[in-house]
């Protein structure tokens, strides 16, 4: 309690002990008159506007970027035409269509917290929006400036999400939205997710753009899969004197206890970068799609633009990702370009096998055995494959033993041992039913000729 506060408490307790309900409703008009003062100065100080409601008062800060601003290498003016994002557009990210009667504009959201383990304890205390509009691209940010008036930041930001064609977050399916839905859940409110469209840029960062692993069996660098780490390598973003994630919820604590709001502007124009970030890597992702593979920059971006055409039917295009990723790795150079190399084999060769085009799909195989950068799992898939190709469909037997001998050298002290051993097994049979003169006992691939 501020020494305002305090000191008025002393004069009512003074001059009115024998009506005690009469200081309480005294303090409490006291501390909210504190509260609004706190927000309306922290409006001033953000360069905001206090939206004063029956459940109490919000503070709103929008800013408008127009066509012709620059983030990093990218001009807002070229990708302004996602306005009117339409459900195809979405659906090509992993979102599905929301119900909009017209169309409306792509709600990217961001929030910047009170903690990161979420639960009731967590608040939301900025919900970062932000969507484009014909000249430009606006974000609007709803500060919540006293835990009690959180009810009429989630009524604003209702009202934003409904009248979106559908939301994009980054990370958002795991953290954002869950908190949102809490806070809603807590005061006592519908939230406004259910039947809306969601793509979390996250998971199709992930598939374009990190980087292979850095030795043979490590995981791939998760790092380059941060929203600051992608805007350097896709829109050459350095940001200069940029709050650290961590120092964020002490800054909003210390305006809390003291009602210091300049500490928080540089976690707004943070929370605004991000925002940009992720609308100009929506864009991206959405441009290639739209004209893969002549507008793919790279193999990884080739094969992650098949594997997404794929998954929703655009069959001769994801053919077509799929062999420019192949053409493309061999110009590339570092591991990357291997593993992307063999993985676009592996696609393309499942892509043959169920267009019943299983001469092509062995082929392929056949160059993943010989790939070096091939990872032992997919080696060992294209052993089998072609194990499989041999015996019931080209009816070579002795090929489909050496590729059956093979698999079960590089399954040694795994699970699939025993499936490769009877597979030998049933070619061993197979093979003496057709072997002229006295048959001869023990499994055929102990046979010096190689096979």
């Amino acid at each position: 309690m501020s020494a305002h506060l305090e000191s008025r408490l002393r004069d009512i307790l003074h001059e009115r002990r024998s009506d005690p309900g009469r200081v309480i409703a005294s303090v409490s008009r006291d501390e909210s008159v504190d509260a609004r003062t706190r927000l309306h100065a922290a409006a001033d100080a953000l360069d905001g506007d206090v939206i004063d409601a029956a459940s109490g008062p919000c503070v709103v800060i929008e800013r408008f970027y127009p066509s012709d601003h620059w983030h990093g290498t990218v001009r807002i003016g070229d990708v302004d035409g996602l306005s009117l994002a339409h459900a195809p557009q979405l659906t090509l990210v992993g979102g599905q269509p929301s119900e909009a009667p017209t169309p409306s504009p792509l709600l990217f959201v961001d929030l910047e917290t009170t903690g990161l383990a979420g639960g009731a304890g967590t608040y939301a205390f900025l919900v970062g929006c932000a969507y484009f509009e014909p000249h430009g691209f606006r974000t609007r940010q709803y500060f919540l400036g006293a835990f009690q008036h959180e009810r009429t930041l989630l009524i604003e930001v209702d009202g934003l999400v409904r009248r979106s064609a559908g939301l994009v977050s980054y990370n958002g399916k795991s953290f954002d939205v869950p908190v949102l839905e809490t806070r809603f859940h807590f005061n006592r409110l519908s939230p406004p997710f259910d039947g809306f469209a969601h793509v979390d840029m996250l998971h199709v960062a992930r598939r374009f753009w990190r980087t292979a692993p850095v030795a043979p069996g490590a995981w791939p660098d998760t790092d380059s899969c941060r929203l600051s780490a992608l805007e350097r390598v896709l829109f050459g973003v350095r940001r200069v004197g940029d709050v650290q994630g961590f120092e964020i919820p002490n800054r909003y604590f210390d305006f809390v206890r003291h009602g210091n709001a300049e500490r928080l502007e540089p976690v707004f124009e943070h929370n605004r970068l991000d925002l940009l970030s992720l609308a100009l890597m929506t864009a991206r992702a959405l441009q290639v799609l739209a004209n893969a593979p002549a507008s793919c920059v790279s193999a990884r971006e080739s094969l992650a633009a098949g594997r997404i055409l794929e998954g929703v039917g655009r069959l001769v295009e994801a053919e077509r990702c799929y062999l420019d990723a192949i053409d493309r790795s061999r110009s590339e150079r570092g591991a990357d370009p291997g593993n992307l190399r063999a993985e676009a084999m592996r696609h393309l060769a499942l892509r043959y096998r169920r267009a019943a085009r299983f001469t092509d799909a062995a082929a392929l195989w056949q160059s993943i055995v010989v790939e070096r950068p091939a990872s032992p799992a997919l080696r060992r898939e294209a052993l089998d494959a072609l194990a499989i190709h041999f015996e019931h469909r080209a009816r070579d037997l002795r090929e489909a033993h050496h590729f059956a001998r093979l698999s079960l050298a590089e399954r040694v002290g795994t699970r699939g041992m025993e499936a490769s051993r009877h597979r030998l097994a049933r070619l061993d049979r197979k093979m003496v039913k057709r072997m002229p003169g006295p048959r001869q006992p023990g499994p055929l691939w102990q046979d010096a000729d190689g096979y």
